[in-house]
């Protein structure tokens, strides 16, 4: 497929194109994977097994599957991190149009492939946004004239002119994302590879980021993406699904066939989808009509404020962030806080911890002023696990990241402890998990780390940032039942950009918008108003609107397994009183 001319495209410079061992032919695919195997230096499996996959020009791929499957391991393979950057044993072939990537050093890769990590804070290197930018072509020699008319088309068209002037350092998680999605568009590469991109992004932000991409690959360009959210991916159009599991390949077709195989427990599929599939099981299982567990209604006893804000007023730069937001969380209570991106979730919690100071207003915890408690103190009752886990790792080894607070603290700090806050957080079962470098671990178990870590110091809450980001699905929703399952945990505190996810966890949830608080209440209760509710750059998914639809407990919400099951059992129970009516008719 030849790429279509566009006012976009002409910006670009000869030295941007990617470069190619022949430039692009209509014979050969624009990526080919052949029987791609490779197993990391320090691993007894090799992550990714005889994997052979084509893309088109003008292709999307959608690459899905539980965590730990391969795709991060697909996606470094693709961009020459493999084997540049990662050593370890590798057969097999990836090849760019006709350049072998094993062949070619990375500078020239990265003008054929443009990536974007799951964590955007690794790959921003410049001090402000246009720095940022600039870093690409720089590089490559690129008129300065040339890269400033680059970077006002790039930001206009990644919806990023807001950011004019910023300092990197003080953007959003989801502000870095859009700039790590711009900076690989300076460069104009055949194939753009992103990895998880929707869990920094509000569902708007990340509904443009969809649009964006389809018009690429409409361009001619090929898009390979990562997502385990599979229902806000579909965005996209992907031409066709690579369902990865324990590093093989179980399905690689169109959407609709991956529907049939896709297991909801394990990828965020639409509810219509979720519903057809455990009708299957349920045909095949002959289930009884008291299969689905009766669900569990909202907490109501959530005793007194832990962590209140009163007129709380941040600055960061010369962006006033909050703007006199007031609020008070209880201590018996799980809190969902949803938002636009850039509109103050993350200040909120740094500013409880003091890791940053309001400019006026006050924060109490547990009736005391947090400026009569040092940081240290304030962990102790606030347990942090930040958006971005390499802020909280410094550590040679996993031992020592788990240790080091307990111990400063005199709590205890032996192996034992240490091996009880991992199988906590599902990374107990890891070889050598103790004495492995913190930073080797994917970013789904850094972030799981960085949770263990929080819960070494036995805070009484919990704040979350993110909590879903590196994690599939399934992984998601079993960490958020065993985090609310702790002993002597009292409260959860999270924030998310995964509306699904606080709806179902959340008792209740905050939602900020530029600064303030646009809505307080119940899960049902913040829904109900449409029009605010998409105002806050929040979408109205299927699970939410099957929920509102069935009703299945008062005040809460059920997960898409549980809600089908439960909407199963109404059936069979209506089928089971229709044939007893019938029978008594009968009679």
């Amino acid at each position: 497929m030849r790429r279509s001319a566009s006012p976009f495209a002409s910006l670009a410079h000869d030295r941007w194109r990617p470069l190619t061992a022949g430039g692009p032919t209509s014979s050969a695919p624009l990526l080919r994977v052949e029987g791609l195997t490779f197993r990391y230096r320090r691993g007894r499996q090799p992550a990714i097994r005889d994997l052979s996959v084509e893309l088109e020009a003008g292709e999307v791929l959608l690459v899905a599957g539980p965590s730990g499957c391969g795709k991060s391991t697909l996606i470094r393979a693709v961009n020459g991190l493999i084997p540049h950057a990662y050593p370890g044993d590798l057969t097999g072939s990836v090849w760019i149009d006709h350049a072998r990537i094993a062949e070619r050093p990375l500078r020239e890769i990265a003008r054929m492939v443009g990536t974007v990590l799951q964590d955007p804070a690794k790959q921003i290197v410049g001090s402000t946004v246009e720095a940022e930018l600039a870093f690409g072509p720089e590089n490559l020699g690129v008129p300065p004239a040339a890269i400033r008319d680059r970077i006002a088309a790039v930001m206009a068209r990644a919806g990023i002119v807001g950011l004019q002037g910023r300092d990197t350092a003080a953007l959003s998680g989801g502000e870095r994302q859009l700039l790590a999605v711009a900076g690989a568009l300076m460069l104009t590469p055949s194939l753009y590879v992103i990895d998880e991109p929707l869990a920094n992004l509000d569902p708007a932000t990340a509904a443009r980021l969809m649009a964006i991409l389809r018009e690429l690959a409409d361009e001619g360009h090929g898009v390979v993406i990562v997502e385990h959210r599979v229902e806000e991916a579909l965005d996209l159009r992907p031409d066709r699904v690579l369902y990865l599991d324990a590093g093989e390949a179980r399905y690689l077709g169109p959407v609709e066939g991956f529907f049939e195989v896709a297991d909801p427990g394990v990828v965020k599929v639409p509810f219509e989808v979720a519903l057809a599939h455990e009708r299957r099981l349920a045909r095949r299982a002959g289930l009884s009509e008291g299969w689905a567990a009766t669900p569990k209604g909202a907490a109501t006893n959530v005793g007194p404020p832990r962590l209140v804000f009163e007129s709380v007023h941040v600055t960061l730069g010369d962006q006033h962030v909050l703007r006199g937001l007031s609020a008070s969380l209880a201590q018996r209570q799980i809190v969902a806080v949803l938002g636009p991106n850039g509109s103050g979730k993350t200040t909120l919690f740094r500013t409880a911890l003091r890791l940053l100071e309001p400019d006026a207003g006050t924060v109490t915890v547990d009736g005391e002023r947090t400026t009569q408690r040092s940081v240290a103190q304030l962990a102790r009752v606030l347990g942090y696990v930040f958006q971005s886990p390499s802020q909280m790792l410094f550590a040679r080894t996993v031992r020592e990241e788990l240790l080091f607070g307990p111990r400063n603290l005199g709590l205890p700090h032996d192996d034992g402890f240490a091996m009880e806050a991992l199988r906590r957080t599902e990374l107990h079962d890891l070889e050598g998990i103790l004495d492995r470098p913190p930073l080797s671990l994917s970013f789904g178990q850094q972030k799981r780390l960085a949770l263990a870590i929080a819960l070494a110091l036995q805070p009484p809450t919990l704040v979350l940032d993110e909590p879903s980001a590196g994690q599939d699905h399934g992984t998601a929703t079993r960490f958020m039942a065993a985090v609310a399952g702790i002993p002597g945990l009292e409260s959860v505190y999270f924030v998310t950009h995964d509306v699904d996810l606080a709806l179902t966890h959340a008792d209740r949830i905050l939602v900020i918008r530029d600064g303030q608080i646009a809505a307080d209440g119940s899960p049902r209760e913040v829904v109900q108003d449409e029009e605010a509710w998409r105002a806050c750059n929040l979408r109205r998914t299927s699970l939410i609107a099957a929920n509102l639809a069935w009703e299945p407990a008062p005040g809460r919400f059920l997960d898409a397994v549980t809600l089908a099951r439960a909407v199963l059992a109404h059936e069979l129970a209506g089928r089971s009183a229709g044939e007893a009516r019938a029978a008594g008719e009968g009679g």
